[in-house]
């Protein structure tokens, strides 16, 4: 890699980590310095695992991490433990201790920033206001927890409506008749666009929603003025083949343990 092309990724990841931390600080009802990172705590929806998690930042034994996971999440009433490791190697070195901590999830989750090359606009995205979306975000979340109460999912759905106070939220979707069938979340501050949660109801895969979603996104973001564009996806999850497709390119990996309550 070129160093010119380094330093513009080394410059993106900062602003890119600026961005998340301003926007999940602002979602918070409370942060707790840790030293080596912070855990956020959100009261008012503590069914959101994303909400009341910690994050390491800097160097931490990860024993110490899990004793402060359990003092401040379970301090706080919390039965699950959601810990994010924003080095990548660090991260990939804890995966023992949190595995002998009872962690049974461990994601990867990959950065990845567009190239600015825009795709064409296809399809019929459109923003949705949040109570036409509701629905279809308590419809999908219902689909993949099952057996969670109405209270936990209602959670899971609203939860979205923390979102502006951190960035510059549209919530785009794709509507068949009455139904928005595809949707996802555009945040945008300070030149920064991310583009998350895009889901397409599985009977309504292979047409062509999620592109023309991630298209408009992308064209909603250049006309806000934004200059790095950027999406999370799983390591080994099959999206993330299609996202670089659609003109996106890994830069950077991170670790997420969960530990889901008995």
């Amino acid at each position: 890699m070129r160093d010119d092309v380094r330093v513009d990724i080394i410059t993106a990841l900062r602003r890119i980590a600026e961005f998340e931390d301003r926007f999940a600080r602002a979602q918070a009802t409370e942060v707790v310095d840790l030293g080596w990172g912070h855990a956020l705590l959100q009261r008012d929806f503590p069914e959101s695992w994303h909400h009341n998690r910690v994050i390491v930042t800097g160097a931490a034994d990860p024993a110490a991490v899990v004793e402060a996971a359990d003092a401040v999440l379970g301090g706080h009433g919390h039965t699950h433990r959601l810990v994010h490791f924003a080095d990548e190697a660090q991260g990939a070195a804890a995966r023992e201790v949190f595995a002998a901590a009872g962690y049974g999830l461990h994601e990867r989750i990959v950065t990845m920033i567009h190239s600015g090359v825009l795709p064409l606009r296809v399809g019929h995205a459109e923003a949705i206001p949040f109570d036409v979306l509701r629905p279809s975000l308590i419809h999908d979340w219902r689909t993949e927890f099952p057996d969670s109460d109405d209270s936990a999912i209602a959670q899971l759905a609203d939860r979205t409506q923390l979102y502006p106070l951190g960035a510059d939220v549209t919530f785009l979707g794709v509507r068949v008749g009455d139904d928005v069938v595809a949707r996802g979340e555009l945040y945008i501050r300070d030149g920064v666009a991310q583009f998350e949660n895009i889901v397409t109801r599985r009977e309504h895969r292979g047409e062509g929603h999620a592109r023309a979603l991630v298209a408009e996104a992308l064209h909603r973001s250049h006309e806000a003025g934004c200059d790095l564009w950027y999406l999370i996806a799983e390591a080994t999850d099959w999206p993330r083949a299609w996202y670089r497709r659609m003109g996106y390119q890994d830069v950077a990996e991170t670790h997420i343990y969960q530990r889901v309550p008995a």
